[in-house]
């Protein structure tokens, strides 16, 4: 990741916070201990400031729900809270469904191949660094050729989750080896999206992810005059309770600096789960990731098979934050959990012990934190 994404006077949040992106750097508790806890009780046992909940009952968003001790606030001020917009939190890895959702898009459309090398969009290879000029691509073209669309959204590109701003990206296997958490394989898939469409990535998905589905309360970075969503997003807290300085994204990044409310992730979460051929796809040839809790991953979701069938999953992990969302393919039942606490992914295994219980290798998972 370099600069081109985020302050540069936050260059250590980037080297402490996005190496952990996904993984379970501060990981000191078993989630499924947390599985059939009260909400409530728990939110305030663990000192989280604030959680926005939001079930989905076969396909269909419920009502939200609000959690968390407030920081401080007064009574007066929740009832405000409750009755104003929701809140906005940063998704972290949320971001990927999203963005898968709308490469498989292109898929149904004809314009990208799953299983076509991604050189063909980007001929003359890929960096993430700044152009300069005559300077060589990180990936060539060469190499690119052997990286089906399929890997990057599957996390089996071989690519690392994160690598160093200074140096070259390079591949840890060969695509389709095996399972790895990528990042970067979501930020080279961002590169393929325009590339293939000939429009800036920020302003696709505005146009073709977050405008149909209602979800206006969604960007993938705010701009200096975004205002009133600046005012809604909720300041991130970290392991210890205090406040955590916030990841700035500059430019819109495909793996992790979505933007969003509960119910407008709801939202994609309804989409997914009402059209059988995007289903059909995410389903189509998993690649496994721990057998041993029925794991594998799909075209953009986590998956676990369970005894009522297979449920999609995803967690999200930045700097102050927590995400979690979960849905049956067969039922449409699922939720989705933000926070602004890294302990938010209690409350996800509590929630999800009652609107998911079939779904228990997820929580074993040695990832989330």
């Amino acid at each position: 990741m370099d600069s081109r994404f985020f302050n540069p006077r936050r260059r250590h949040l980037m080297l402490a916070g996005l190496s952990a992106l996904g993984s379970s750097a501060c990981a000191s508790r078993d989630l499924r201990s947390f599985r059939g806890r009260d909400l409530d009780s728990l939110a305030a046992q663990q000192g989280i400031c604030l959680a926005h909940l939001v079930t989905l009952k076969g396909a269909q968003p419920q009502a939200p729900r609000l959690l968390g001790t407030g920081c401080g606030e007064t009574s007066h001020g929740r009832e405000s809270r409750e009755a104003a917009p929701p809140p906005l939190f940063q998704a972290a890895s949320l971001t990927k469904p999203a963005v898968a959702y709308l490469a498989l898009q292109l898929v149904r459309e004809g314009r990208l191949d799953l299983d076509a090398p991604i050189s063909r969009h980007l001929a003359q290879g890929y960096s993430r660094k700044p152009a300069a000029a005559g300077a060589e691509a990180e990936l060539s073209a060469a190499t690119l050729a052997h990286i089906p669309l399929r890997c990057l959204l599957n996390h089996s590109s071989g690519l690392p989750n994160w690598g160093s701003s200074w140096s070259t990206l390079r591949q840890d296997f060969e695509a389709g080896q095996r399972w790895q958490y990528s990042g970067e394989g979501y930020v080279l898939l961002q590169a393929v999206l325009s590339a293939a469409t000939g429009q800036d990535f920020e302003a696709l998905m505005q146009a073709r992810v977050f405008e149909p589905l209602g979800m206006r309360d969604s960007r993938l970075r705010l701009s200096s005059a975004d205002h009133e969503l600046r005012a809604r997003l909720v300041s991130g807290h970290g392991w210890r309770g205090g406040p955590v300085e916030p990841i700035e994204f500059k430019r819109a990044n495909a793996a992790a600096s979505l933007i969003t409310s509960a119910p407008d992730h709801a939202r994609l979460m309804a989409a997914w789960l009402r059209e059988p051929e995007l289903l059909a796809l995410l389903l189509d040839r998993p690649v496994p990731v721990s057998p041993a809790l029925n794991l594998s991953w799909g075209l953009g979701w986590g998956l676990e098979q369970t005894e009522a069938g297979p449920c999609f999953w995803q967690w999200g992990n930045n700097p102050g934050y927590r995400a979690f969302a979960m849905a049956s393919v067969r039922s449409g039942d699922g939720f989705v959990m933000l926070s602004n606490s890294e302990r938010g992914l209690a409350l996800a295994a509590a929630l999800g012990s009652a609107v998911l219980p079939q779904a228990r290798g997820v929580w074993g998972f040695e990832k989330l934190d």
